[in-house]
């Protein structure tokens, strides 16, 4: 596990003791690594070989890693939210008994999109478990959360990565260093955000579509538009959130001297920043309700430019 050092401290000593809460609660920005300690968790407790190097060769590591296990249940919204009927299926995965593992786990990806029926249901569950279920909570906003959760897990905090980290670790895969450092500088500490922008090639996007609005081309513009079309919701947005960036950076970096991202596109945003941050909200807004996208980004990009 990339960083992280005070999370890991805390799950090591609870599994080296024998200690584990019945509930975990992971808190902390998206892409800092919260799903993959959950995993590599999960892992300590199911190998059959050792614990606390988990071999990656039994059946169940072998399992884990394909995302088969049956004493494990993955939850995740679906579309906006995770309901109520989602969590009673919580309900009938742990009243048997593990079929393979010691414990049945539950990890529950973006807790905070429970509506408040999902949480109710949620708390019958946490209230008293079965000594073989654990519970392990992702959210990025703790706030979101009904405190009777909160109190009835232990938290467990995740950080922003320095900047510097995840340079490191991208210069490892072979990114060049001008584009592993103007990542870096981007993911605003994340790891996963930084990754889905090279994965993605949502600076090479970000380029071509600057160009494209700046060209005032038809074709051009439509070509872009539907490129970022065919994008998943998450990289779309993480595409708003870089174009974003690229208004601000363009702004400040003509009222004042501060570094201009070396991968960002040559050309700056010359228009009014806040009329800017109205139109790609209202796409931003437009992509939530599932307008078309190729028509949002196309508008976008006319509005813009």
């Amino acid at each position: 596990m990339f960083g992280q050092k005070s999370a890991r401290s805390l799950l090591e000593s609870a599994l080296k003791r024998g200690r584990l809460a019945h509930s975990y609660l992971f808190v902390g920005p998206k892409g800092v690594g919260k799903k993959t300690m959950a995993y590599a968790f999960i892992y300590h407790l199911f190998c059959a070989t050792n614990f606390e190097k988990p071999c990656g060769e039994c059946m169940a590591c072998k399992k884990l890693k394909k995302r088969l296990h049956p004493d494990v249940m993955l939850i995740s919204p679906e579309k906006r939210d995770i309901r109520i009927d989602t969590i009673r299926s919580i309900e009938r995965f742990i009243r048997l008994r593990p079929l393979e593992a010691p414990y049945k786990v539950i990890l529950i990806e973006r807790a905070e999109k429970m509506n408040l029926e999902a949480g109710n249901a949620l708390l019958k569950s946490l209230e008293e478990p079965p000594g073989y279920v654990i519970f392990i909570l992702l959210t990025e906003n703790l706030l979101k959360l009904l405190p009777t959760i909160i109190s009835r897990s232990q938290v467990v905090r995740f950080h922003p990565l320095a900047r510097e980290t995840i340079k490191e670790y991208l210069f490892r895969r072979d990114l060049d260093e001008s584009m592993a450092e103007t990542l870096a500088e981007l993911s605003s500490g994340s790891l996963g955000r930084a990754l889905e922008m090279a994965e993605k090639g949502l600076l090479e996007e970000l380029n071509a579509f600057v160009k494209a609005g700046e060209s005032k081309n038809i074709e051009r513009c439509f070509k872009i538009a539907e490129r970022l079309s065919r994008l998943d919701k998450d990289s779309q947005e993480l595409f708003l959130y870089l174009l974003t960036l690229w208004v601000w950076r363009s702004y400040l970096k003509a009222k004042v001297d501060i570094s201009y991202p070396s991968a960002f596109p040559e050309e700056t945003f010359k228009g009014d920043p806040a009329e800017a941050l109205r139109i790609l909200y209202k796409a931003k807004v437009a992509l939530d309700f599932y307008v078309n996208p190729e028509l949002t980004f196309y508008t976008l990009m006319l509005n813009l430019f």
